[in-house]
């Protein structure tokens, strides 16, 4: 060992530490490596060293070699997919897929396993994986509640299969992009891993994670969740809506429609003329003219404000369609002359505030109608208002404004967004443009198509990884050029040099999976993969099987609530005790250790 990879070590040591212990940002201790890769050759280089023998500035990067995690096209490439996964997010394309598909549950948990795989577990394949989890939640917690699941039980697939998913393609995760670029320097291999090179792996890898959940898995989950979640979009108002003409409803009854699953919706009855039909509500078949009382969070009436099957009744007095383009807000009634004793139909809420009465959130009405409901002070109603109206309604003294609720999901171009991001990829696969360009031109589609507006390329970036990537990666030219990678390399390939592929694949793979739950799994990447490509020259062992094997064992790390972006984003709900995901993950991880190893040397090796 030279003085050079000494010095090296040295720095992972410290490296390594300030990851695991979480003393300083992970992004700022990023940057320390940058700044001490770059200051080391500069402030130590010297004669004195160099007639020893010593060269440090032919062992660690240039200051423009420092900089280059910054120009990088992994840390480009990663910036590019934050910015379309946004793009996705905000037009609510995966939200209307899960709604679509969510519904085919029923009751049964086996199945809801199976959407969450299907729905999570592809689309983290196409876009960054914690924006795909991030949209799930909400939605699977609406489902357990609605069920009467134990949410615990499904998050935990949530945050898995996002990650399983992420093995798919090339752009499922920063860590597969990250190797990729790593690889492509190395004269061993010399190109970028292709967009869909190692997908018939992700498959069996994400078909291995689907059993082990509809298997062994489930009865590893926890029984009960830990605490009684509570979620943003609890409070409940009970909504009126109208049957049109020409309705998908019309002739069927609301059973063999699913409207109220496909919708997350409680029922609670159908008006028709002057009868009521509550036990019956969702056996009858619609007829124009019906009303449909339910009960819906605000989430759920935004949706429902879209739909074509149905149009949500406002202005009791004179009842008409609600529109579609203004913004929800929760009140309190508070004039006691204007609103005790007074009917909802009667209120007069357009002609005094410009704003339409949607729904109360009460526990039931005491009348037929939400129109002939006595309003009282202190009640709390939903209304709808436009941005222009809003201003004079947050001065107004009848009413307190309690919460404002924008549709954060722009429908119109909800498509558009989705088929920008299909090009993109299909541009990568099957043109020669590499991804770092499709993804590039994709965010000036999404910009000039409106899928995104200025702050949302801003805000839509995850910036502690994008500068976790820029500080790593020098750290990874430094393990080249000073032969600490051939060094170590070799010591390794000594010790496994009678081993067979299949077991040098699994120690890789476990090596890999134990050092993401101290750092992040981008660490890991540079660390171990100039090590996994030393070790594959020493061994005669084909480059790219070795780097896949650290890049699945990176992107599946089940282990720990720290471990991974999606494990850290469910274990704050506090439904998780810290040891849940060993407890679950440990045993799929060394499943998946084995499976990837022996998919690894059938696949490349052999």
């Amino acid at each position: 060992m030279t003085i050079e990879i000494a010095i090296v070590f040295v720095v992972i040591a410290a490296a390594l530490y300030l990851f695991a212990s979480e003393k300083l940002p992970l992004d700022i201790t990023a940057f320390l490596i940058l700044i001490t890769m770059m200051v080391i050759p500069l402030l130590g280089h010297s004669q004195w060293l160099l007639d020893r023998g010593v060269d440090l500035q032919s062992a660690f990067p240039t200051v423009s070699e420092g900089l280059s995690g910054l120009s990088s096209t992994a840390t480009v490439t990663v910036l590019a997919m934050f910015i379309l996964s946004a793009g996705i997010q905000r037009s609510g394309l995966i939200h209307v897929l899960g709604k679509r598909l969510f519904p085919l549950v029923g009751n049964s948990e086996l199945r809801m396993m199976l959407i969450i795989a299907l729905l999570v577990g592809f689309i983290s394949g196409f876009i960054n994986n914690t924006a795909a989890v991030a949209v799930a939640i909400p939605l699977v917690l609406s489902m357990a509640r609605r069920l009467k699941m134990q949410a615990s039980r499904l998050l935990i697939p949530v945050s898995f299969f996002g990650m399983l998913g992420g093995t798919l393609t090339l752009i499922g995760t920063s860590t597969n992009i990250l190797a990729s670029a790593i690889l492509k320097d190395r004269p061993e291999f010399g190109r970028e891993i292709g967009m869909f090179e190692f997908t018939h792996l992700g498959l069996i890898v994400l078909g291995v994670g689907l059993v082990y959940f509809m298997t062994v898995g489930r009865t590893l989950l926890p029984k009960k969740d830990r605490i009684r979640l509570q979620h943003e979009d609890e409070e409940t108002f009970i909504v009126e809506l109208g049957v049109p003409e020409g309705s998908p409803l019309i002739d069927k009854s609301l059973e063999e429609t699913g409207f109220v699953e496909r919708s997350q919706i409680e029922l609670l009855k159908l008006q028709r003329d002057q009868s009521s039909h509550i036990k019956r509500a969702a056996s009858l078949n619609i007829r124009a003219g019906d009303v449909i009382q339910v009960r819906a969070t605000v989430r759920q009436v935004m949706d429902l404000l879209k739909s074509d099957e149905v149009d949500v009744i406002s202005d009791m007095e004179r009842p008409r369609q609600a529109r579609a383009d203004g913004q929800l807000v929760r009140v309190l009634l508070r004039n006691r002359q204007r609103f005790s004793g007074q009917l909802a139909s009667e209120a007069s809420f357009w002609n005094r505030y410009q704003a339409r009465l949607i729904g109360l959130e009460t526990e039931q009405l005491k009348t037929r109608r939400l129109g002939s409901e006595t309003l009282h002070v202190g009640e709390i109603a939903l209304l709808q208002i436009s941005k222009s109206a809003l201003t004079k309604l947050r001065r107004h003294p009848d009413l307190v404004l309690l919460d404002e609720h924008l549709d954060q999901y722009d429908r119109k171009r909800m498509w558009m967004a989705g088929g920008i991001v299909t090009a993109v990829v299909l541009g990568a696969a099957l043109t020669p443009l590499p991804i770092v360009v499709t993804a590039l031109i994709g965010i000036v589609a999404m910009v000039l198509s409106r899928c995104i507006e200025k702050d949302d390329l801003y805000s839509g970036v995850s910036w502690d990884v994008i500068f976790l990537l820029a500080g790593v990666i020098p750290l990874g030219i430094a393990m080249t050029k000073s032969g600490a990678a051939a060094w170590l390399g070799g010591l390794l390939g000594h010790f496994a040099s009678d081993w067979h592929p299949i077991f040098v694949l699994m120690a890789l793979y476990a090596v890999t999976t134990l050092l993401t739950e101290m750092v992040s799994n981008n660490a890991s990447v540079v660390i171990l993969v100039p090590v996994a490509i030393a070790l594959g020259d020493v061994l005669g062992i084909d480059v790219l099987p070795m780097v896949l094997a650290v890049m699945f064992a990176a992107s599946t790390s089940f282990l720990s609530p720290i471990g991974y972006q999606t494990n850290t984003m469910i274990y704050g709900t506090g439904l998780y005790r810290f040891t849940d995901f060993a407890k679950v993950g440990a045993p799929l991880n060394a499943i998946l250790m084995v499976v990837t190893s022996l998919g690894l040397y059938w696949l490349w090796v052999v």
